[in-house]
């Protein structure tokens, strides 16, 4: 069972658990208690206490053995016997139960308000009469000292009735010892109204919302819907005429005026012809002294009843109708009842009255709630043990040990409540949570029933199980049908035998994607615009730099304001390089595409843009025709550690260049420390093979056309020298070049690459070569040695020989 604790005050939930279907045997119930823990600590207070689809009343025989509901759907009467702890029998009635009563001590005489303007009178062998009224009922009392049922109507009566010319309303009287109908009481509203277009005096409705009968005398009590509650003294017997002034109330209590400002009820979603002042329900207590009023806007009235001065009035946080109300001597409180929940709080003779003594609140909407008693206590004031009614199958019970002790019939729940709490204490004296150990079992059951799966036609069709239909194996339920939950997985892993396979994938890969989520996720790509793709990125460009120039905020303007949405997304704003009208705005045309970055003629820097940081674009000299700043020094150009850097621009490493390296370092050391030096990139050399210069230095290294007529005149010169001269000119010509390669073709022509290396450069490199020949030949001789052979021993046969 669940737990609520609500103002220091705990309240054991007895109907939380999985629900059972009511078709399955005895043995059905045994085999689940043995395989589910949950149907086997559950508590089940009454065997079968629950209505197929809802309940809407509840109450207690008087002398305290037999509960009875009722509920739909179909509309149904279920009577349970608390000594069997089970249900006593089960009757059907012809419309929705209004309302019921109890006429004796059991349930052998009973009333029945029906919503068809039917009254039903049973006995205990079932229906024994029922009579019909002449407009719908709201409400029963029984007036013990008359022998008559009081029925409270909905207002206006049938055609012979006062009412219905006077106004106001009635409340009819049914002589139980006579069998018929006696004078009905009769009541009109305070105003006066003027008369209608015919003449005859305009009358305004009442019905009766609720009434009730004082236990200590006879005094009868009727909350109207005007918001007055009227009384009759029943101890003055009526004369036989309609006008006796005993059939009148002979005073009236206005509650809504009293209740008027309090509450949460929201007047802007009022109705028509609905008044939150209505007066809904109604309780005397033990003495007859008090009496307390519900009202429709959601407050509770306390009266003495010899004052129309409230002791209090009690505010329900909702707002809603309040539909049951009572007294509950034995803990000084009165029990108030609106769909959400049962509010306990004091009268006063045990504390300050109003001060909340526990809320007890339900997983579904009340309809209706009572005390449960037993055999010495048949109305309940001592019992904490709260039944209630509502709009779910299973009616809910609540036991709160701070009401009273449980009843008899179900004394079981003190031990239990008192073990939970000794172990509770003891836990938290241990300093160890127990809401492990306090609640057995876990909260109520998502479904309707927990080992039954419920199945549509549909798929019943789609498991190919029509041939069940009609056998006990499916049973029948509103639009589908219920089946055990072991045959429908058997019938499952036959009809889809691959689910779980894909069940198990699934698994897999919603963990993989909780392990990506916890990594860091690479940047997502921009999406690039369907029109005008260069435009985009040359604003973006010029926008990721920065800084506050205006071309910047004139690009971040364009990419940002939603206004210009459309020159990126509407072809028909795309813009077209080749009209004429575009070439005569942007004379000088528009940067260079990305693909075109590579060329070495483009006046763009590295990073693909000539701006600077502060938006402006950069200054280039007119010589330098690789692209190099104005603002670089000289000897940033020229100063490197590379020792392939063998060509800068026009100038040439001179031969005396390691020795001005070295004093250029000296001269650093004693110089600025901070100041760093800025490295360049290499710089490559290329040229066509339709070069035209006047000089002819391109076909000595090997370059140009092969059918150009400055090749041909060479290798006619080459043909008539001596194989002697040919290979000095080849060896002239590799002291020049080091590598060339072709980098690309394009046409009939082709572009190499050319390396030069100066002089200087080529002395460092042999020199390096020789310093390795010479480290080989002493790593031979130390070879040498450590095999014991002696270097530079000659042949001793040598001289023999010769």
């Amino acid at each position: 069972m669940d737990v609520q604790e609500r103002n220091s005050t705990r309240i054991y939930d007895l109907s939380s658990g999985p629900n059972l279907p009511e078709w399955i045997g005895e043995r059905a119930r045994r085999n689940l208690s043995k395989r589910d823990a949950s149907i086997r600590r559950r508590i089940d207070l009454l065997q079968d206490f629950a209505m197929p689809t809802s309940s809407s009343k509840l109450m207690m025989s008087n002398d305290g053995r037999f509960v009875m509901g009722a509920g739909t759907y179909s509309p149904r009467i279920r009577c349970f016997d608390v000594s069997e702890l089970s249900m006593k029998f089960e009757r059907y009635v012809d419309a929705e139960v209004v309302d019921m009563l109890f006429l004796g001590e059991d349930y052998g005489k009973f009333a029945v308000l029906q919503n068809n303007r039917s009254v039903q009178f049973h006995a205990n062998y079932g229906q024994h009469t029922s009579l019909r009224i002449p407009t719908f009922g709201r409400a029963l009392a029984y007036e013990p000292t008359t022998c008559e049922l009081l029925v409270a109507c909905s207002g206006k009566a049938g055609r012979n009735s006062v009412s219905k010319t006077l106004g106001g309303g009635e409340v009819y009287r049914i002589n139980l010892e006579e069998g018929r109908f006696s004078s009905p009481l009769t009541y009109r509203t305070k105003s006066n109204l003027p008369n209608d277009e015919s003449g005859s005096v305009a009358a305004p409705v009442v019905g009766g919302s609720c009434i009730a009968v004082s236990p200590a005398h006879a005094l009868t009590a009727l909350g109207g819907s005007d918001g007055v509650v009227r009384f009759w003294d029943n101890r003055t017997s009526p004369s036989t005429g309609p006008d006796d002034i005993n059939l009148k109330p002979f005073c009236g209590l206005d509650v809504k005026s009293s209740t008027a400002g309090f509450g949460f009820y929201d007047e802007s979603n009022m109705l028509l012809n609905v008044n939150p002042g209505e007066v809904t329900s109604l309780a005397f207590d033990r003495a007859g002294m008090h009496i307390v009023a519900g009202t429709f806007g959601g407050c509770v009235a306390l009266y003495d009843v010899r004052s129309s001065k409230p002791l209090h009035v009690k505010e329900h946080q909702y707002g809603i109708p309040i539909h049951t109300v009572r007294f509950h001597s034995g803990s000084g409180t009165i029990l108030s009842c609106d769909a959400k929940l049962v509010k306990a709080w004091s009268d006063g003779r045990t504390g300050k009255v109003g001060s909340i003594v526990t809320n007890i609140e339900g997983s579904t909407n009340f309809t209706h709630f009572i005390a449960a008693g037993d055999e010495k206590d048949p109305t309940g004031n001592q019992s904490g043990l709260i039944l209630c009614a509502g709009e779910q199958p299973k009616m809910q019970a609540f036991y709160c040990p701070a009401l009273g002790s449980a009843p008899r019939w179900c004394s079981f729940l003190d031990s239990i409540t008192e073990e939970l709490e000794e172990r509770d204490l003891g836990s938290h004296r241990e300093g160890v949570s127990s809401s492990s150990d306090l609640l057995p079992v876990d909260g109520a059951s998502s479904g309707i029933y927990e080992d039954y799966k419920f199945l549509t036609r549909s798929e019943i069709d789609e498991l190919g199980i029509q041939n069940l239909v009609g056998t006990p194996l499916l049973r029948g339920y509103m639009h589908g049908f219920f089946v055990d939950i072991g045959l429908y997985n058997r019938i499952r892993s036959v009809a889809k035998p691959f689910e779980y396979e894909e069940y198990r994938k699934k698994k897999i890969r919603e963990k993989m994607e909780e392990k990506r989520a916890s990594r860091i996720a690479p940047k997502k790509m921009k999406k690039q615009p369907k029109v005008n793709k260069e435009l985009a990125q040359r604003l973006e460009s010029k926008a990721s730099i920065g800084g506050k120039g205006t071309s910047t905020k004139l690009a971040k303007s364009l990419i940002e304001d939603h206004r210009f949405g459309l020159l990126f997304s509407d072809p028909n704003y795309e813009i077209d390089e080749e009209d004429i009208n575009f070439k005569l705005r942007n004379p000088s045309g528009v940067t260079s595409k990305r693909a075109d970055k590579d060329d070495m003629d483009s006046d763009e820097d590295d990073n693909g843009s000539e701006l600077n940081t502060q938006g402006e674009f950069k200054r280039v000299s007119d010589n330098d025709d690789d692209g190099w700043e104005e603002n670089e020094s000289e000897s940033d150009i020229y100063d490197t550690d590379s020792d392939e850097d063998g060509f800068r621009g026009a100038k040439v490493r001179g031969e005396n260049y390691e020795e001005m390296k070295v004093l250029e370092k000296k001269l650093e050391y004693f110089g600025n420390k901070g100041e760093r030096k800025k490295k360049i990139k290499k710089v490559m050399m290329y040229e066509a093979d339709d070069y035209n210069g006047s000089s002819n230095s391109a076909l000595k290294i090997g370059l140009g056309s092969a059918t150009s007529s400055r090749e041909s005149k060479i290798r006619r010169e080459e043909v008539e020298m001596s194989l002697e001269e040919r290979l000095k000119r080849l060896k002239d010509q590799s002291n020049d070049i080091n590598e060339a390669k072709n980098l690309e073709v394009k046409g009939d022509s082709r572009t190499k690459e050319v390396v030069y290396v100066p002089n200087d450069t080529k002395k460092k490199m042999e020199a390096e070569e020789e310093k390795k020949r010479q480290g080989g030949r002493d790593d031979e001789q130390r070879k040498r040695k450590r095999r014991g052979i002696k270097g530079g021993v000659k042949n001793p046969f040598q001289n023999k020989i010769s």
